[in-house]
């Protein structure tokens, strides 16, 4: 059985190295990351809530990986911090997405799920817009668009988002 495994382990690679050089030559991948800060502006559900009924803070925090000029896949989780009502319980959202940069302006969709909460599934929508250059990295604006399906419920939420990408 070893053996066996072995000869499909060599295959394996003399075969995707065959494909690997069939292709076109891929850029060299970069790896970048973000910070910032989000504040959900308005949730439409059951009932609708707005800053002036809930005030949660929300710490993005990511890194990306270039997969080319245009393709960025970005790993980001959410700490989610509850104010207003006070006594809530701290979050984390693992949302994973894809972000087309068109230059200037970069739009994304994002898969989440809310960790330590009943079963859900979202989908975010993302734009975003890099305001200032600062060298090395990039402060930056972005509306998400967070919708949760949870308990038979759904939950569309306008996010706004500013932090620093580098």
């Amino acid at each position: 059985m070893q053996k066996m495994l072995s000869l499909i382990g060599i295959f394996g690679v003399a075969f995707c190295g065959r494909v690997a050089r069939a292709e076109e030559p891929t850029p060299a991948k970069q790896v970048g990351g973000h910070v910032g800060v989000a504040l959900p502006l308005v949730t439409v559900s059951s009932k609708t809530t707005t800053l002036a009924d809930n005030v949660t803070i929300l710490d993005p925090i990511g890194v990306g990986v270039r997969m080319s000029p245009h393709w960025v896949i970005d790993f980001e989780t959410v700490v989610s911090n509850p104010v207003k009502p006070s006594g809530g319980s701290t979050g984390l959202i693992v949302d994973p997405g894809l972000i087309y940069d068109w230059g200037g302006l970069a739009t994304g969709l994002r898969a989440a799920v809310q960790i330590n909460a009943p079963a859900n599934v979202g989908l975010i929508p993302l734009v975003n817009k890099g305001l200032v250059d600062l060298g090395r990295a990039t402060w930056f604006v972005e509306g998400a668009f967070p919708t949760f399906y949870s308990e038979r419920k759904l939950a569309f939420n306008v996010v706004l988002h500013t932090g620093v990408g580098f």
